[in-house]
């Protein structure tokens, strides 16, 4: 009987101490639960004490840190990208619009005969509908950014595309007395692409050789084993750093004082590569050489 009282005893020993650890090791986890609310770490919740139970409740904790850190990334990205899209809806959609601004404040302080004011109304009207296309594409590309939706790409004839982004630019370009000059081998070609980030890399890339260029625009089509733009331009600046031309706000002083902010090329690069194509940008004397290949 007094081996039976003594064993008994022993076990709830036994059994206190037990419950004690277990109650230590739920408290230590408050505290690291606790801690990892407080402080941004990447840390997970560690084991001391080897009981199955624990062990199983602690992976899940680690497995609900592990997700919410990944979701938390995930959020922090979508939200430097838009960021990033609305520097570029600034950008981007000042180029039509002050365009269009100086063409009505020749219509109305100009004394224009009806003819020319007729042909610079024309040419408002396609500003304007060149800044509505821009909202349209940064609204779908919002979405993609956000929803992580898949880019929707259809057939469209490339040559049409660029020879639609080569007729916005012909008034200015001829106003200084210089020409866009299109060579291809290829009469139609038809891709699968986002026609609206499409237009958006080459009517960059034409504006960024408007602006900081000298003489003509020469863009080259050829279709070899890869589709090949190549847009050739002599530029302004001599000290043009070709390895990162394609950087966000890089530019040079010269491109300061004309008000660029410097995002015009970086644009393009982000557009080339969700399109999957890449881009190179060559320098030759007094020439730059854009390359786009898909």
């Amino acid at each position: 009987m007094i081996f039976i009282i003594g064993l008994l005893i022993i076990i709830i020993i036994l059994l206190l101490i037990y419950l004690f650890s277990i109650k230590k090791e739920l408290i230590r986890i408050k505290k690291e639960i606790i801690f990892l609310k407080k402080n941004d770490t990447n840390i997970y919740i560690h084991k001391e004490l080897s009981v199955r139970e624990l062990n199983h409740l602690i992976e899940e904790i680690n497995k609900f840190i592990r997700d919410y850190n990944h979701k938390r990334q995930e959020f922090e990205n979508k939200n430097k990208k838009l960021k990033k899209i609305m520097i570029n809806i600034s950008h981007d959609l000042r180029t039509p619009l002050t365009s269009a601004l100086g063409y009505i404040d020749i219509v109305v302080n100009d004394n224009l005969s009806k003819k020319e004011q007729e042909k610079n109304l024309k040419i408002i009207e396609k500003r304007l509908q060149r800044l509505d296309e821009l909202i349209d594409s940064f609204f779908e590309f919002s979405k993609i950014v956000l929803n992580n939706k898949k880019i929707e790409q259809s057939k469209v004839n490339l040559i049409g595309i660029v020879e639609e982004c080569i007729a916005h630019y012909y008034d200015d370009f001829r106003k200084q007395n210089r020409n866009i000059i299109l060579t291809k081998n290829i009469s139609k070609h038809d891709v699968f692409t986002n026609r609206n980030m499409f237009i958006r890399i080459l009517d960059n890339i034409i504006s960024n050789a408007y602006k900081h260029s000298i003489g003509d625009l020469s863009i080259c089509i050829t279709q070899k084993n890869k589709l090949e733009i190549k847009f050739s331009n002599k530029v302004l600046e001599d000290y043009l750093d070709i390895e990162h031309i394609f950087d966000e706000f890089y530019t040079t002083d010269i491109s300061r004082t004309k008000g660029n902010t410097g995002l015009g090329l970086a644009i393009v690069k982000e557009f080339v590569e969700n399109l999957g194509g890449n881009i190179v940008a060559r320098k030759r004397n007094d020439e730059l050489h854009i390359i786009l290949k898909f």
